[in-house]
């Protein structure tokens, strides 16, 4: 039994990361499966997929590169016209509309419950367990994304590693796009800078210091306005603040490519900027009573196993690093425990490691044709 339809259900709540993850596995799948598969995804709103898509509108309901995009409100008022697809993905626990799902559990065959990003070790224990319905056509198993082979893996898409490729064809090209008078030099090193609310105080400290000269490339309100919050009272030599436009999820993608490190939030860019190769610090999304720290720890648990034995040194000068970034209770610009110095030093050192743990990362956790494999083997009864 082939799959015909798929339905992905994604709801935006304060961030582009979830979206951003349904946009690429739509993507994805439709290049996988080209006009032999129909694919919608159903929003509760739209204005974040209008920012991250160029081509998206503010509507209810439209039709990009082959894909429905629809809202809510929009399905649960036309539900008598619509059929329920064979395969539904439910991203991050949102809420599936009621209209739907009990139509669904007549007439569709899988609903995957696909959670957040982990690399703790009840990942592998809970990936794919069956989640009961009750007695219905429809079954529903827990997809779990992590960082090893027995989980659920990335969404590796084949669209962003011909991306990735073919923008450092183009490096120059596209660094003149938001460098003004941008000229290569050895002693130049770019980084993005994306984040939650932060005192970036000792990272300009840390770059003043350095002999090569720092482009600083901030994207985001968050971190444009802690960058400002830092350059009202000083102003560094050494490094030259861009403030960036709001880029398209592909402009992102080739941007992260060329430069060489990268800062980033969340889940969808920090996966972006592993596979990139290029060295990262990663803010992960703050919880109660420091919850996040335990996401960050079982991702450094991971990227040990991995590439401690490439360098333990410059593994536990980047953890450390990354612990002492994200060691907080409150998003605000008090200055933290991190100290840059290290890193900058060691720099080639974490480019390496870093480029061993994409490496790893594209071999054996795609989660795109590990997502498709338990979905044909389901189909096909094999489960």
């Amino acid at each position: 039994m082939k799959m015909n339809s798929l339905d992905i259900f994604c709801e935006v709540i304060d961030n582009f990361g979830d979206i951003g993850v349904a946009y690429r596995i739509a993507k994805e799948f439709k290049k996988l499966y080209g006009d032999s598969l129909k694919i919608r995804v159903f929003l509760n709103r739209v204005e974040e997929f209008t920012k991250i898509n160029n081509k998206a509108q503010n509507l209810s309901y439209q039709r990009i590169d082959d894909i429905e995009y629809i809202e809510f409100e929009y399905l649960i008022k036309n539900m008598c016209t619509f059929f329920t697809a064979d395969v539904i993905i439910e991203a991050f626990g949102c809420n599936i509309p009621y209209e739907y799902l009990e139509k669904a559990k007549i007439n569709s065959k899988l609903l995957i419950n696909l959670e957040y990003l982990s690399g703790e070790s009840w990942v592998d224990e809970v990936h794919l367990l069956p989640s009961p319905l009750g007695d219905c056509k429809l079954k529903k198993y827990f997809y779990m994304p992590g960082f090893s082979k027995k989980s659920g893996g990335v969404i590796i898409d084949s669209l962003y590693l011909e991306r990735k490729i073919s923008s450092v064809s183009k490096k120059e090209e596209i660094l003149n796009r938001y460098i003004p008078n941008f000229k290569k030099d050895e002693m130049v090193r770019i980084g993005t800078l994306f984040s939650y609310v932060k005192n970036f105080e000792p990272l300009f400290q840390a770059l003043e210091k350095r002999k090569e000269k720092h482009y600083l490339l901030v994207l985001g309100e968050k971190s444009i306005s802690s960058v400002k919050a830092i350059l009202k009272t000083k102003s560094y030599l050494n490094v030259e603040v861009i403030l960036m436009p709001f880029l398209t999820q592909e402009q992102y993608e080739e941007l992260i490519s060329i430069v060489d490190y990268n800062f980033v939030r969340g889940e969808d860019s920090f996966v972006r900027a592993l596979l990139s190769g290029k060295p990262f610090i990663w803010n992960v999304y703050l919880q109660n009573e420091r919850a996040h720290m335990d996401k960050l720890n079982g991702f450094i648990n991971c990227y040990e196993r991995i590439v401690s034995n490439v360098n333990n040194e410059a593994f536990e000068i980047h953890s450390k690093l990354l612990r002492d970034y994200n060691f907080r209770e409150y998003d605000n610009l008090d200055v933290g425990n991190e100290r840059y110095d290290d890193f900058f030093e060691n720099f080639e050192s974490i480019k390496k490691i870093s480029f061993e743990f994409s490496s790893y990362l594209i071999k054996n956790c795609n989660l795109i044709d590990k997502l498709n494999s338990f979905i044909l083997k389901f189909l096909g009864g094999k489960l």
